[in-house]
């Protein structure tokens, strides 16, 4: 049985589709810049397991002097041979990626919360009232949860402080 809409309430509809549309391509473009990340940061554990390989900067030294490595390769591993762990933690090559797929998380949430309000504006105002009190009991739910755990974990740290004293 189909529903009969005013054309207002029709376009709130029609823009909460344009939403889900966009949230789509969206998910797409996040999936791609966290590939991206994951792969670059593949890259450089795979970079830093074969630096480690060598025992001494001499050995880096001799496979630069014979040609095995590059000389981008060889600054690259004498910085992960001196510094370790440290300038893999650096994100230099991958901070562009990661800014850019916080950007586009941070824009999907706005559209998001864009395409609730148009589906929400497109209910009756009954269906308004109806949902409203939804939302509360939901929201009373969630902090009385919250309150029950909060009580549970006080009860577990205070068992705790009495098995060590």
């Amino acid at each position: 049985m189909s529903r009969y809409l005013k054309p207002r309430d029709h376009g709130y509809l029609m823009e909460a589709a344009a939403c889900i549309k966009v949230l789509e391509d969206l998910r797409r473009i996040e999936a791609k810049y966290a590939r991206t990340v994951e792969k670059e940061g593949a890259v450089r554990q795979a970079e830093f397991e074969k630096v480690m390989q060598y025992h001494s900067e001499r050995e880096l030294q001799d496979d630069f002097g014979w040609g095995f490595i590059t000389e981008a390769q060889y600054d690259r591993y004498r910085l992960l041979f001196q510094q370790g762990q440290a300038a893999m933690e650096q994100v230099d090559a991958v901070y562009p990626h990661l800014v850019a797929e916080r950007l586009v998380r941070r824009i999907m949430a706005d559209i998001d919360a864009d395409r609730r309000e148009w589906e929400f504006s497109a209910l009756s105002p009954e269906d308004q009232q109806a949902e409203r009190a939804r939302a509360e009991q939901s929201q009373k739910e969630w902090r009385r949860k919250i309150a029950e755990l909060k009580r549970k974990r006080g009860i577990i740290e205070a068992g705790e402080d009495m098995e060590e004293g």
